[in-house]
């Protein structure tokens, strides 16, 4: 009986840290943009975006899409101001995630529902034809709407992109956050606590072998990612993702939209060779960008080579044919423009 109490008296003290961190977050990131009302099949959902410069003539607009874990200021913090001193630049936290909502979808967690309901909020801001980056998860995003709406872009690009199912599965307690009961326990008792304990770790492997930039994660608002509902809209989108990779897959190679694929070639989150190296062979005409000794975040390690393979799309450059590597100290291997 003694064992029960301590029990309850601990869980209940966790769940109050938890409800005030979450609090606290939310009051200290405050949504940094504004919200847009969908309808149709996304009928309630409001998305949360944040808009940075302005039209310009003959300069595509650019969409951007973050991955997993995180929202949209991991993009507007890396590559919104310079993006945005060239064309106009919309990011958009995906459902769920920082300041979106989740709508009640049947089948949010899939790439390509996500795709339709970031178009629908594109199109209702007025962003026609414009250049699509997604970085990780949201690569799958963006390849979705490539397949969907091909002719209504001006390029793509997958940053670092998550592509195919890959070999094994994915980390333990997503199937906890499935569980009924316990699931809700766990993510309102230990997620705060936990995610605190290992965020600075956390931070550090993904960008490994680059380094971080001082204070990423508070200037992400990496916290709201512990809050219940994002972190279980996080670890749907995650568990579901390689079934839904082994289906959209399949069609990568009736991708006609001009596409600059980049990547580090030492990003160890998510495989290059596996994932970009075999998307720029599916997909005819595209280039790979190819940064040496680069991990999973070169938006922020290595910044001009993400805004540059962007804006080339956004004027209307045709990709170069084959791969472009770009070493750390600057050296680039270019093949011949494509004709």
């Amino acid at each position: 009986m003694a064992l029960f109490i301590l029990l309850a008296v601990l869980l209940g003290s966790l769940f109050v840290y938890s409800a005030r961190a979450a609090s606290w977050a939310e009051k200290t990131w405050p949504p940094g943009g504004d919200f847009i009302e969908l309808d149709g099949e996304f009928s309630g959902m409001r998305l949360h975006y944040v808009l940075q410069g302005e039209s310009r003539p003959g300069v595509a607009p650019v969409v951007l899409i973050h991955g997993a874990s995180g929202n949209l200021r991991d993009l507007t913090e890396s590559l919104g101001e310079p993006l945005a001193r060239e064309t106009l630049a919309v990011a958009f936290d995906r459902p769920g995630h920082g300041w979106s909502g989740r709508g009640t979808h049947p089948r949010i967690a899939d790439p390509a529902v996500q795709a339709r309901a970031i178009r629908q909020a594109a199109a209702k801001l007025g962003m026609e034809k414009p250049v699509v980056l997604g970085h990780s998860w949201g690569a799958s995003v963006a390849a979705a709407w490539a397949l969907q709406d091909g002719e209504g872009l001006s390029g793509l690009v997958p940053l670092s992109g998550a592509l195919y199912p890959w070999p094994g599965g994915v980390a333990w307690y997503h199937s906890v956050v499935r569980t009924p009961l316990i699931g809700s326990i766990f993510i309102r008792t230990l997620i705060v606590p936990g995610g605190k304990a290992l965020m600075k770790k956390g931070v550090a492997a993904n960008f490994h072998p680059d380094r971080a930039p001082e204070g990423y994660a508070e200037a992400i608002a990496l916290p709201l990612l512990f809050r219940p509902s994002e972190f279980r809209a996080n670890s749907e989108d995650t568990a579901n993702l390689k079934p839904h990779l082994a289906r959209q897959s399949a069609d990568y190679e009736k991708i006609r939209v001009p596409t600059i694929v980049v990547t580090g070639n030492a990003d160890y989150t998510v495989s290059p060779k596996l994932h970009s190296y075999a998307f720029h062979n599916a997909v005819a005409g595209s280039e790979l960008v190819k940064l040496k000794g680069t991990g999973h975040m070169p938006h922020h390690a290595r910044r001009e080579a993400v805004v540059d393979a962007v804006l080339r799309l956004a004027r209307g450059e045709r990709p170069r044919a084959g791969q472009t590597t770009i070493h750390s100290d600057g050296r680039v291997e270019m093949p011949e423009a494509a004709d």
